[in-house]
């Protein structure tokens, strides 16, 4: 495996993802899988950039690039194109911002279209097989983890314009594509409220950012902050209603491993957001009395 072949599987399996999502929910396979964990043919997987290897492979390309995009800063190589990178800053924000509005709609819409089918919720919350999972979910849910990737960029601008990076920005952007990933190998339906949620918010936050990039006012960035933490906070309130489903019935519910790995991820991003509105919002209240 070298480059030149990862670089072709790319464009490979970006187009296999352009073709699965322009088929709409109705024609969506469920589950993901794959004949070898390292596959990087279209042909060998279910679903584009599904194999586990591609994991490996956006966090290999995650910190190599911040890394070369850092250093192009700090020997002066980036900053003259400073104007230049802000004007695609904005672009790059506006451009998650609308797509992340579409997503809230699409999933909304697949919440709405099961529980009337069902005329109960519980299907939103789990299913006991793959056989069982509702397609509309599950789309809207490859859709969610395709955009990880695409929300480096948001590393890749920060590091090229000399911005800090924090420990949570980072370890935000590298867990989470594992996390999505896990909610569609294990199948944990209630993560769409999950995502419901998180794309409410980077409707807002990638509109801040757009804001932000070009230095205009933007009065709402503690409440960006606050409606973080909420989430996080919600996001071990909606696993009640799971755990109780399956305490009745273990067998109706799959998806026990992704609920571990979103546990473990969600608790980390929480104490991180509190960490991080502690530092930036607290002194500034303390002033202020």
């Amino acid at each position: 495996m070298n480059l030149n072949m990862i670089l072709e599987a790319s464009i490979q399996q970006f187009k296999f993802a352009v073709e699965t999502l322009r088929t709409g929910p109705g024609s969506m396979k469920v589950p993901i899988h794959w004949t070898h964990w390292s596959t990087l043919s279209p042909s060998a997987t279910s679903h584009a950039f599904s194999a586990p290897i591609w994991l490996l492979i956006f966090w290999f390309f995650y910190f190599l690039s911040t890394f070369i995009l850092w250093l192009a800063w700090r020997i002066h190589v980036s900053r003259p194109l400073d104007q230049a990178l802000r004007l695609l800053a904005f672009l790059h924000n506006l451009v998650l911002s609308a797509w992340s509005g579409v997503m809230f709609l699409g999933a909304a819409s697949a919440v709405v279209a099961v529980t009337r089918s069902d005329g109960s919720i519980e299907r939103t919350f789990c299913s006991s097989s793959f056989d069982n999972f509702p397609r509309n979910i599950y789309y809207w849910l490859y859709m969610f983890y395709l955009s990880k990737p695409v929300e480096f960029f948001d590393t890749f601008l920060l590091a090229a314009r000399g911005k800090p990076l924090t420990v949570l920005h980072v370890w935000h952007h590298a867990s989470v594509v594992f996390e999505t990933w896990s909610w569609l190998r294990y199948g944990l339906n209630f993560s769409i409220y999950g995502m419901l949620f998180n794309t409410a918010i980077h409707t807002i936050m990638y509109m801040y950012f757009a804001y932000a990039s070009m230095q205009w006012r933007f009065p709402w960035k503690r409440w960006i902050t606050l409606l973080q933490i909420v989430q996080f906070i919600t996001s071990f309130a909606l696993t009640i209603p799971y755990l109780y489903l399956y305490w009745r019935n273990p067998q109706r519910c799959m998806g026990m491993p992704a609920l571990a790995i979103s546990t473990f991820c969600n608790a980390s991003y929480l104490l991180l957001f509190l960490r991080f509105y502690r530092r930036t919002y607290w002194p500034v209240s303390k002033a202020k009395d």
